[in-house]
């Protein structure tokens, strides 16, 4: 027997075995743990919470999904900006919310999130894990790699000097692929469809 079928097979076989033990394959509830005064803003609080099951089938799935995001395989976690709030989801399922004014603003953030990862195990559920090519890539996207598949005409349309300035913004979140209507002419496209898949690879939302 060819030797790729019998690792496809085990692969199967890997992929089987998570999902019979994770059966429900979802979070139904989130608790919160632990609040403490911001440091920064002490009049605000930050919030740790847990979920009811480990989430590290959906970690790499969430930093593919959520453009700007920010994942560390050493510390199992993916760090991102949700409505304004910073926001670290670690595999064992703890949450930390950045400064929150008030708890019933944690627990709203903390449904949406929710939300979120259950898509991420609906995904999960379709396709199982992502390519590790896909995470090293995204890894390396850089103002540089933007900016390589940008116009490079320079016309500040955007509002910026130039295209690498906007490209700077477009990786860390501070502009969108709309910014930039050159991007919007049909010989572009491919362009624009590049940078999408090298910003977001997976769509949930």
């Amino acid at each position: 027997m060819n030797s790729n079928h019998v690792s496809l097979r085990k692969a199967n076989v890997r992929c089987r075995t998570t999902m019979m033990v994770g059966e429900k394959l979802q979070v139904e509830e989130i608790v919160i743990t632990e609040k403490t005064p911001c440091l920064l803003e002490p009049r605000k609080i930050t919030v740790s919470a847990q979920t009811d099951q480990p989430l590290n089938e959906v970690l790499p799935i969430l930093y593919l999904a959520i453009p700007h995001s920010n994942y560390s395989k050493a510390f199992g976690s993916v760090t991102f900006l949700r409505r304004g709030k910073l926001v670290t989801i670690y595999s064992s399922g703890k949450i930390n919310l950045g400064c929150v004014v008030r708890e019933e603003i944690a627990k709203d953030l903390l449904e949406d999130l929710k939300k979120l990862i259950n898509k991420a195990f609906e995904y999960f559920k379709a396709h199982g894990q992502p390519d590790s090519k896909l995470i090293e890539i995204r890894g390396k996207v850089s103002p540089l790699t933007i900016y390589n598949l940008l116009p490079k005409t320079n016309c500040k349309e955007c509002g910026e000097q130039g295209c690498f300035t906007f490209a700077a913004k477009l990786c860390n979140g501070e502009k969108t692929l709309q910014g930039c209507p050159s991007l919007e002419l049909a010989k572009y496209a491919e362009n624009k469809s590049q940078i999408k898949n090298l910003l977001q690879p997976i769509k949930l939302e």
